[in-house]
């Protein structure tokens, strides 16, 4: 989104609309586009704040300000910085024309506009709308005005493009939101992009995964289990929940029905591989949407052939299908395929360092259906607790096993798609909501997460 608005903003002549109620973003977003804009002279006009003040506000500006300076001093904005506080209109167009007399190609912040027309009459307001906005191609000049009103319905029809940041609640949550309302002469493939404002800075949540899987070239970095927690193979997750998942704990991944099948094999690969990476086992009831042979081959690229054969095995109802080491097939008769299962799992379990069950409800359910919420399953759920077992649960839809399982959790995250971006946060913690990103930088995916404040 921000390089939409660079390429918006290095039209001569283009002015954008900054809208929003108080705390939103709006400074910390003009300030982010100064910083982004690489070839273009950066005018800050404040009619708010002083240069004192922002420093203390916004830390992080020192490097927006000297770059726009040209000097590494702090003691001088000079001719890059205005301060409008307490001007007359008159003052105010002075200083705007002036900017605009030396015909180069510049960016204008004009923050914020209500401060500016403080003191004017109605006839110098249309003085003051026509020297900021009239002319601007041919003074090479672009425009940003903050606007202090949720809604400047009374600027719209002047500006050529206007975004409103908004504040919002998701389960209890924060959630900041941009919409574009308007960007004259750009094609907007969302009309709403959730931020972040943390440490200060404006960032956009990147989209969410949904491409083929991806091209992973080496194994992926080992992070390392505690003596009392298990690692999900991300710093970041893990201190989302409090330092890993505790050993025989039950993790519940609660996952909206829109989120992309690919970015939640990311998520669970990523926890399995790090599991099986030192020296664990991990048994799989995979999702209807992926085949065991898919399942198994995207695994494989994270763990390799030897540690596929001998530490994983993927649950397969279809007894049509070859016969592989990793593959455990099923009838889809309860009773019998937990005998088998339980065979399975105890052979592993004397060569394996730990053990993980992966469990996807939906797919349980629509094989065993009713007869899965029996109470021997609680029975099986504590007897893997007992063993030190960890237990992934994963459903997008409301089931009665899902809700046994969700009683007896000790840890509960909710995977959202929002707008086509991909949402996580803790129930069981309480946390705040994360935008997540999956990083290829590595040779591997990797997990970050921002979050929203």
């Amino acid at each position: 989104m921000m390089n939409m608005f660079l390429e918006f903003l290095e039209v001569p002549g283009n002015v954008l609309l900054i809208q929003g109620a108080p705390g939103t973003g709006k400074t910390t977003l003009a300030f982010e586009i100064l910083n982004a804009v690489a070839d273009s002279r950066r005018v800050y006009a404040s009619s708010r704040v002083s240069p004192v003040k922002l420093r203390i506000q916004f830390p992080w500006i020192d490097e927006v300000i000297d770059s726009m300076s040209g000097r590494s001093s702090k003691a001088s904005w000079n001719d890059e910085f205005h301060d409008l506080r307490g001007s007359d209109t008159d003052s105010v167009f002075s200083k705007v024309v002036r900017l605009k007399q030396v015909k180069q190609k510049s960016i204008l912040v004009v923050d914020s506009w209500e401060g500016a027309l403080r003191n004017a009459t109605p006839e110098g307001r249309k003085v003051l709308e026509s020297a900021v906005m009239s002319e601007l191609d041919q003074t090479k000049v672009s425009v940003i005005l903050v606007s202090e009103a949720e809604r400047a319905d009374n600027l719209g029809y002047l500006v050529d493009g206007v975004v409103t940041l908004e504040q919002s609640e998701l389960d209890g949550r924060r959630i900041r939101s941009l919409g574009v309302d308007k960007l004259r002469g750009f094609r907007v493939q969302s009309q709403h992009f959730p931020f972040s404002l943390e440490k200060g800075r404006f960032t956009f949540l990147d989209q969410e995964y949904e491409n083929d899987p991806p091209n992973i070239v080496r194994n992926p970095e080992k992070v390392p289990h505690t003596e009392t927690h298990y690692s999900t193979g991300s710093r970041e997750l893990d201190l989302l929940l409090g330092g890993g998942i505790r050993k025989g704990a039950f993790f519940m991944i609660d996952t909206d029905s829109n989120v992309s099948p690919q970015s939640l094999r990311l998520l669970i690969n990523m926890i399995r591989s790090n599991f099986v990476n030192q020296g664990g086992a991990c048994f799989s009831v995979s999702t209807g949407t992926f085949s065991s042979e898919s399942s198994a081959e995207a695994l494989r690229s994270y763990v390799g052939d030897k540690a596929l054969a001998d530490k994983v095995r993927i649950v397969e109802f279809n007894s049509q299908l070859p016969s592989k080491p990793w593959r455990l097939k099923l009838r889809g008769q309860l009773m019998s395929d937990l005998a088998e299962f339980y065979r399975s799992w105890n052979a592993l379990k004397e060569t394996s360092s730990g053990m993980m069950l992966t469990m996807n409800f939906d797919k349980l359910v629509q094989v065993y259906g009713e007869e899965l919420t029996l109470p021997g399953f609680t029975e099986i759920g504590e007897g893997l607790r007992d063993e030190g077992a960890f237990s992934i649960g994963i459903s997008s839809r409301p089931t009665k096993v899902r809700d046994e399982f969700l009683r007896q959790a000790d840890y509960h995250i909710k995977v959202q798609s929002w707008n086509g971006h991909l949402l996580i946060y803790g129930v069981k913690p309480f946390t705040h909501v994360h935008g997540a990103t999956f990083n290829f930088d590595k040779g591997y995916p990797s997990l970050n997460l921002i979050e929203i404040v």
